[in-house]
């Protein structure tokens, strides 16, 4: 006898929309499978990347400081240039301040060297490297030009006049920030910026009275690592390069990527664990997407299954069949499912940098899924043969037994356990500067948990409904009767299909929610927390903005005394500039209370006696505590602690603005980086992860619509061709599609939806990594989320029907009777 799967690959040709649907299954299960991979590891690159930006590039490897006597830093530049081998180099000394003489008003300067230092200069005037580069501070205040000689011409001419540095500072001087940029609140020296050496020869050849203690730095240039596991590398070839330097008295290794490096590896396997859950139930979900595919291969092969098993074949046979039939377009779909996620990877990722080893080890668990599709389909088919041709009176006893255990009880369970861990904010705090809080898996499943359960409960409800339907009678209505009908006749795909709809749209919902909620957190609370998009310490003399501020910036003052705070304001800018509030404006010309400030009389430095009866809840920079008082109620401004502005522009902008108009800023923040973001963005890249899953979902359901409405073409066909002869008018026979079809979508909406907002309505205000800062993150609007939902349910309902239709409408009854 021969081989009844010898020419299985060969057959699967005979049924295309079966090889199609296998090859859309297979690749929607690779997809989720290689996804989960790619993005918990890049999620680790991305949170490199995002700590990155708040670090100097030429320190990211680790450096050398020093404060060595003047006559010592040649040596030891020749000492770090024999020692340190292999990687670039860049040296910078810097004097102490010392009066120095330019032959007009003396005045206190410092002296410097760093290689490439001019050209990282805006020239005023001349612009030869052949001599010093003088700053404009001290050129105004001494009169030096160039061509001028100081210290009597010991010194090299002057070849030109620079911008004093200010920050923002552009990347190749970030590091040297403390040297560069005079430090007006440093008491123990003069503040000034730096008079440039032409050569390192010259420099180390500054008369003595210009040179005692110099502060020397010495960085190693690197390419800015894109993964964790290049910054480790980094950091670990740097602190072998570095050895000889560790018992070096006076000399420090500065190595800021360590803490960056841990907090990268934290958050992958925060990503990691959050995203583990849903994928897994996706995982599960797709298996059972093969079984429904092998189901529907065994139904339409059923004649020749019956006479295979009549020749001698059983059930194991017949499901080797299956699974060599379907074995091509599994694996075929999960390999176009593995390279569809690395294609993907920008839109569904927070980076495209993918740590080495990771495209292998997707791969490795796409071929698990592959593998475990392959053991699903032919099991399937075997079971199928097995209840069909040996126990077909006995029934399926384990799937009444599975149908009938209550799995939502069991879920529901776990998401009160899961809400417990929210309660506590599903967040730990850590006691490391700097450090990521510990952040809970099991409290971020909880919103999905609460979906999965929905799910199951509105599966269980309609499977009830179902059963219960041929009670209905709506014969006056027969589009209704027969949706109806056809819903009952279809119970099992119909509840299938009704479980992944409610579970997509519900993970869709919740996903954009929570993310979108962390998104908004951070900036509102950044903005809270620094007052304004940036900030500038300035003289209580500024009382006017220059021109280029006006409409975008106010002044603001500051007083604080031990726990207690207060903003002097300006009612008429205050606006203009800061982070935006809802408070009314006419509030600001009176004195204000804040948040849980004492409900009495209370005294301030420079402020009048305070006991205002206004109130409002926050206000930018004093959060939920403090008092607010207008500009016109302070007698004296100098009497004010301190004042900024506060600018709606970037701080490049600000500053610029300010130094044009001769104000210097001291105090420079920015909203950018007053919050650690990392926290936030980690919450974030999980839920946009599983707003990725819930779109693979919704995906899975739409094809399980359509699959359901091939599978009963010929009995739709039948049914239909024999109602339209019976009087059931075309657009009757449309709206009974669209209803029966209609009516799945709804509730899976409604089902989702309502899981999706209460979860996530009680889920939202818990996931906050800086709970000392307001506001509290709430729910973003949700109708952009409910419109695409309903208009892709709109779609695929209409698309589902038109082909019901239109498989009647083609029927030809004489055939299908025969057949």
């Amino acid at each position: 006898m021969q081989i009844p799967w010898r020419a299985a690959p060969r057959a699967a040709l005979s049924s295309p929309l079966t090889l199609l649907v296998s090859v859309v299954t297979a690749l929607l299960l690779g997809f989720v499978v290689a996804a989960a991979v790619l993005h918990s590891a890049a999620s680790g690159s991305a949170a490199i990347a995002h700590q990155e930006e708040h670090l100097c590039r030429d320190a990211l490897h680790p450096s050398l400081e020093t404060k060595l006597p003047h006559e010592l830093v040649a040596p030891f530049a020749e000492h770090v240039g024999t020692t340190v081998q292999g990687q670039p180099q860049l040296l910078a000394a810097y004097t102490t301040e010392k009066r120095a003489d330019f032959g007009g008003p003396q005045t206190y300067a410092k002296f410097g060297y760093r290689p490439g230092a001019t050209e990282h200069l805006t020239v005023l005037e001349g612009g030869a490297k052949d001599g010093l580069w003088v700053p404009r501070s001290v050129a105004d205040t001494t009169g030096v030009r160039v061509g001028g000689r100081g210290m009597g011409g010991r010194l090299p001419p002057v070849t030109a006049i620079y911008e004093d540095l200010r920050d923002p500072l552009p990347d190749w001087w970030c590091s040297e920030r403390h040297h560069v940029v005079p430090n007006a609140l440093d008491r123990d020296e003069l503040a000034s910026a730096v008079v440039w050496m032409p050569t390192f020869e010259s420099f180390t050849a500054l008369p003595r009275e210009l040179a005692t203690a110099t502060d020397v730095t010495v960085r190693f240039p690197a390419d800015v690592p894109a993964t964790v596991a290049e910054a480790e590398a980094l950091l670990t070839a740097g602190a072998e390069r570095l050895r000889p330097f560790a018992d070096v008295e006076q000399v420090r290794t500065e190595s800021p990527l360590v803490l960056p490096v841990e907090n990268a590896r934290q958050t992958a396997v925060n990503v990691r664990s959050a995203i583990l859950p849903l994928t897994l139930i996706s995982l599960l979900i797709g298996l059972a997407g093969v079984a429904t595919v092998t189901a529907q291969w065994a139904q339409r092969r059923h004649g020749e299954l019956r006479l295979l098993w009549v020749r001698g074949a059983g059930p194991f046979a017949l499901g080797g069949r299956a699974a060599l039939e379907l074995g091509l377009p599994l694996v075929v779909g999960g390999a176009a499912g593995l390279g569809v996620a690395h294609l993907l990877l920008p839109l569904y990722s927070p980076s495209d940098a993918l740590p080495p080893g990771t495209g292998t080890t997707a791969a490795w668990a796409v071929l698990v899924a592959v593998a475990l599709s392959l053991v699903v389909a032919f099991a399937t088919a075997a079971l199928r043969a097995h209840r069909a041709f040996q126990v077909a009176l006995r029934g399926n006893r384990l799937r009444r037994v599975l149908t009938a255990l209550p799995w939502e009880l069991a879920t529901a369970g776990l998401a009160v356990f899961a809400w417990t861990r929210v309660s506590d904010s599903g967040l730990a705090t850590t006691e490391k500067i700097g450090g990521l809080p510990r952040i809970d898996a099991t409290a971020l499943a909880f919103p999905l948990l609460v979906v999965l359960t929905a799910a199951l409960l509105a599966a269980r409800v309609a499977r009830w409904g179902l059963a219960a339907s041929h009670r209905a009678r709506f014969w006056s209505r027969p589009a209704a009767q027969l949706a109806v009908r056809r819903l009952a006749a279809a119970a099992g795909p119909v509840t299938g299909v009704l479980l992944v709809g409610v579970l997509a749209i519900g993970t869709i919902a919740v996903g954009t929610a929570i993310s979108g909620s962390q998104r908004t957190a951070l900036d509102t609370k950044s903005g809270m927390y620094a007052g304004a998009n940036s900030t500038a310490q300035v003289k209580s003399d500024l009382t006017e903005l220059p021109a280029a501020l006006r409409g975008n910036s106010t002044i603001v003052g500051f007083v604080k005394l031990n726990d207690r705070s207060a903003l002097v304001v300006d009612p008429a800018t205050f606006r203009d500039g800061a982070h935006p509030v809802d408070v009314d404006p006419a509030l600001l010309s009176a004195p204000l209370r804040v948040g849980d400030a004492p409900r009495r009389e209370v005294a301030l430095p420079g402020l009048p006696p305070l006991n205002p009866s206004a109130w409002v809840p926050s206000f930018p920079k004093l959060g939920t505590s403090g008092w607010v008082v207008p500009v016109d109620a302070v007698a004296d401004r100098g009497d004010v602690g301190s004042w900024y502005v506060w600018s709606s522009k970037p701080l490049g902008e600000l500053t610029a603005a300010l130094a044009e108009a001769g104000v210097k800023p001291r105090n420079l923040g920015e909203k950018a980086k007053a919050v650690q973001g990392l926290p936030f963005l980690t919450i974030q890249w999980t839920f946009g992860f599983v707003t990725a899953l819930g779109a693979v979902l919704a995906v899975v359901a739409a094809i399980a619509l359509l699959l359901a409405v091939e599978v009963r073409r010929r009995q739709n066909a039948l049914s239909g061709a024999f109602s339209t002869r019976m009087g059931l008018r075309p657009a009757e026979l449309l709206g009974s599609h669209l209803l029966e079809l209609g009516a799945v979508a709804a509730a899976a909406l409604a089902a989702g939806l309502t899981a999706s907002a209460v979860s996530s309505g009680f889920t939202v205000p818990r996931l906050d990594p800086a709970p000392r800062l307001t506001p509290v993150p709430e729910v973003p609007d949700v109708l952009p989320v409910l419109v695409t939902t309903v208009a892709g349910s709109v779609l695929v309902v209409a698309v589902a029907a038109w082909v019901a239709v239109r498989s009647v409408r083609s029927a030809k009854v004489g055939e299908l009777i025969r057949g």
